[in-house]
């Protein structure tokens, strides 16, 4: 049997991301204004265009991606933010996918970012929505992507489309 303070812990890491005034939040790009979606997450929907255009390449094989690729036009890096405030939960370096950070917002939402450098959280962190966690850098799955940031997001072990989410809280998400 766990400890009263243990129980209280585990239910409040379940609790769905609310901001400083007790409303829940509301998603936000991780990405600082100006950057772009590089590659978009692929919709097995989608029309045939637009799957294209959802796809790395590695070693002459192509991959659906499953996130959005940010970028800054000009090829430089930018700040890669917190889109929902939440627990630290993973940060490991890793050269294929690029530096990892992984977040629990609570609800069973989860966001990932791959290719972060200057990672300025740790595992067990709290974190909080626009918090700074690190900047884009680089990955060897998708070098031609140049510098940039990998984000994904999930919803009960689910990939979403982050673009589908941006603005709705965590119980909106489908």
């Amino acid at each position: 049997m766990k400890p009263e303070n243990e129980e209280r812990a585990a239910d409040l890491f379940n609790e769905p991301a609310e901001s400083v005034n007790g409303k829940p939040e509301k998603m936000i790009k991780p990405v600082v204004e100006g950057a772009a979606a590089k590659t978009a997450f692929y919709d097995e929907k989608a029309e045939a265009d637009k799957q294209e255009e959802a796809l790395v390449v590695f070693n002459d094989t192509y991959y659906e991606s499953t996130g959005v690729d940010y970028a800054l036009e000009n090829g430089k890096t930018f700040a890669v933010s917190a889109p929902l405030s939440g627990t630290v939960t993973d940060v490991r370096e890793d050269a294929f996918l690029g530096n990892y950070i992984e977040i629990d917002h609570g609800n069973g939402a989860v966001s990932t970012f791959q290719s972060v450098d200057n990672i300025q959280v740790k595992k067990n962190d709290t974190v909080t929505q626009g918090e700074k966690l690190g900047e884009a850098g680089r990955s060897i799955l998708n070098e031609s992507a140049g510098i940039h940031v990998h984000f994904e997001i999930t919803k009960d072990g689910e990939l979403l489309d982050p673009s589908s989410v941006y603005g709705k809280t965590v119980s909106d998400w489908k």
